[in-house]
């Protein structure tokens, strides 16, 4: 029995088939789900290394992809030899949940290296590429040293309109608000009306309205915005 063949008989053994018909719908793929959590998949992705996962069938399981995501994600290598396989992983892409759980951890030696990355992400055309690279900017870099830095890298962005990206741009300005109040606040007020969509910017809004991280007055604030 392969290495392959070991991890889908261990997937398949820690099934449950409710959690399966509920995520299935959820994530909306393409590809076959066993119905394993992501706790328990990123679990047994510690025993995989990075050369194993890279030999793995893409698109047979959903929670092999996400598994080959999280150790891709995880692998500790210098960024010029991560990079290449952070692009290989984008383009493999097929949902929203194997893009957001893989956000890589980024340090301070190779912040500006992996920013500069991400946001190369932002003009890609492919819908869960430029995903990527939203959900990598909101996951290390909301914070006052690169904020503007992220709202000019959003001009770059090319297919509004796409669901999934809009939505993690809404996502990572709700988030914003919070944690660069100020800074966010002048963005929704000039630039965020005229780079956004209708749809970004307002559910941008909504998400604000409904965190319990921001306060009753900046919720106010956002019902005189809605366009």
């Amino acid at each position: 029995m392969t290495e392959y063949e070991k991890l889908v008989h261990i997937l398949k053994d820690n099934s449950d088939k409710k959690y399966n018909d509920f995520n299935r719908k959820i994530i909306n793929s393409g590809v076959v789900t066993i119905g394993c959590t992501t706790p328990f998949v990123r679990k047994i992705a510690k025993n995989y290394s990075l050369e194993q996962v890279l030999e793995f069938p893409l698109h047979e399981y959903y929670e092999v992809d996400l598994l080959r995501g999280i150790v891709i994600s995880n692998s500790k290598i210098p960024y010029e030899q991560k990079k290449d396989l952070l692009d290989d992983f984008a383009a493999t892409i097929e949902n929203w949940a194997v893009c957001d759980c893989n956000c890589i951890k980024v340090y301070n030696k190779e912040r500006e290296l992996y920013f500069e990355y991400f946001c190369k992400l932002l003009s890609d055309e492919r819908t869960f590429v430029c995903r990527y690279g939203v959900v990598n900017l909101l996951a290390n870099y909301l914070d006052e040293e690169y904020i503007c830095r992220i709202f000019t890298a959003l001009r770059s962005v090319r297919i509004w309109g796409e669901y999934y990206v809009d939505v993690a741009v809404a996502w990572l300005i709700a988030t914003a608000v919070v944690k660069c109040r100020d800074a966010t606040v002048k963005y929704m007020e000039n630039e965020g009306r005229e780079v956004l969509n209708n749809f970004a910017y307002n559910r941008a809004l909504q998400k604000m309205r409904e965190s319990f991280r921001v306060s009753d007055e900046d919720k106010q604030w956002t019902r005189s915005l809605k366009r």
